[in-house]
């Protein structure tokens, strides 16, 4: 479903994720400073070779230095048994033989390569490590181990991202109510946007390039995307409220200045609009990237339904709208209550008259078949719908883009904001 899309595009993934870890840890447990000369965050004093915390990850973490530095190469079945979590190897595509290939074809691509310490302050049971190839690659390595059993239950091999340090009185971790949350604001001046789903690092590009107009903030949510979030982890399934209530605590507990113009992709312009609802004396603009209707999931069933027998239509209903496992979606959204949360809100509290902009996807993902003519012609109406919800709201169509608008064509999304920021500035 495309409210389950991921915004995440790794450029090199051969170690398949594995699954999400429990709990983060809080932030007394990054005791780790950021080194310049290196860019990245280190343990030791910046001088010595960068070492690995005395933590619970120690252990797996020196196990996985050892393979990236060249073992990998004469790993066997049975020494990943007695590494990785046995329900993670039990996940399709992620079994023992799966995984020896797995390393093996990542030391081919990129050889042996060098610890290099972190990509944000480590925590004691999970960690994005950092290695450096002798070709010169940087390499991002999320990991996550069972607080118990101290096994892998998260784990990727991918090209690095840029290393985010906080810089300016905005950017940093912040405290949402025993959990800390990541956030990366840039520029100056009002309104502040705010990037809504996805991590800091998938916005880096178009964050830095809108940071010449005003200030605009983007943070990592909890839980999403495993230990590959900056931010603490949180209880799940989580919904449309927690999401809200986040951004909500982490922009108040940052004093982030208002007003503020939300920009949501996917399930993020689902919670925008619940954002802008419960908030609305802080939101003076909205732009929906692809964003999700608050009814996409029941008129998605209710589109399809004749494609299933009727005896049997509470339990499709209840099969499309069932939380997902943590290998299919790290965050476990719970997806239609999040739509029935947003859909009571603005039934309750309509949005305030504000510039609006809708931008839909043009281009179809997937193969062409019956559903998915029919899911697409639904999205395009609910698209349509999104836009008439208030009066003056613009709908651009990404005619080359297919969810992921934002890569695909990002000069118009930020041709865009920027035309929503001018709309609000000139609001008196």
């Amino acid at each position: 479903m495309r409210a389950r899309i991921s915004t995440i595009v790794a450029s090199c993934l051969l170690l398949p994720a594995l699954a999400h870890p429990g709990p983060a840890d809080a932030a007394e447990d990054r005791p780790a400073r950021y080194c310049p000369p290196r860019d990245a965050y280190e343990v030791t004093d910046c001088v010595a070779r960068p070492g690995v915390p005395q933590t619970p990850m120690r252990a797996q973490l020196r196990w996985l230095q050892l393979q990236l530095s060249g073992s990998a190469a004469d790993i066997t079945a049975r020494e990943i048994r007695d590494h990785v979590a046995p329900e993670m190897l039990a996940a399709p595509g992620s079994g023992p033989s799966e995984l020896v290939t797995a390393f093996r074809q990542t030391l081919q691509r990129f050889g042996p390569m060098r610890f290099a310490g972190f990509s944000y302050p480590p925590r004691s049971h999970q960690a994005m490590a950092l290695f450096r190839a002798d070709n010169g690659s940087r390499v991002e390595v999320p990991v996550a181990i069972a607080r118990r059993t101290r096994m892998i239950t998260a784990l990727e091999v991918r090209e690095a991202s840029p290393v985010l340090v906080p810089r300016g009185r905005y950017s940093g971790w912040f405290d949402v109510g025993g959990r800390e949350l990541f956030m990366r604001c840039v520029g100056h001046g009002r309104p502040t946007v705010v990037l809504e789903n996805g991590l800091t690092t998938d916005w880096y590009q178009l964050q830095n390039r809108l940071a010449t107009t005003t200030r605009v903030c983007s943070y990592d949510p909890a839980r999403q995307n495993g230990p590959a979030s900056r931010s603490d982890s949180a209880r799940g399934p989580r919904t449309a409220d927690d999401r809200v209530r986040d951004l909500h605590r982490l922009l108040r507990a940052a004093g982030v200045p208002r007003p503020l113009v939300l920009v949501g992709h996917s399930n993020g312009g689902l919670f925008s609009m619940g954002f802008a609802s419960q908030h609305p004396g802080a939101v003076a603009g909205l732009v929906l990237v692809d964003g999700v209707h608050p009814r996409y999931h029941r008129s998605t069933f209710e589109a399809l339904r004749h494609l299933v027998p009727q005896g049997q239509w509470d339990a499709a209903y209840s099969q499309l709208c069932a939380v997902p496992a943590r290998q299919v979606d790290w965050e476990r959204m719970d997806i239609c209550r999040a739509e029935r949360q947003v859909r009571a809100q603005l039934a309750a509290h309509p949005l305030r008259p504000m510039p609006l902009t809708v931008i839909s996807h043009g281009r179809a993902e997937g193969p062409p078949s019956a559903e998915s003519d029919v899911v697409e012609q639904l999205w395009a109406r609910l698209q349509a719908d999104l836009a008439g919800m208030l009066p003056g709201a613009r709908h651009v169509i990404a005619q080359r883009s297919g969810h992921d608008i934002q890569h695909s064509q990002p000069r118009l999304v930020l041709r865009e904001v920027r035309r929503a920021i001018r709309a609000v500035r000139l609001d008196p």
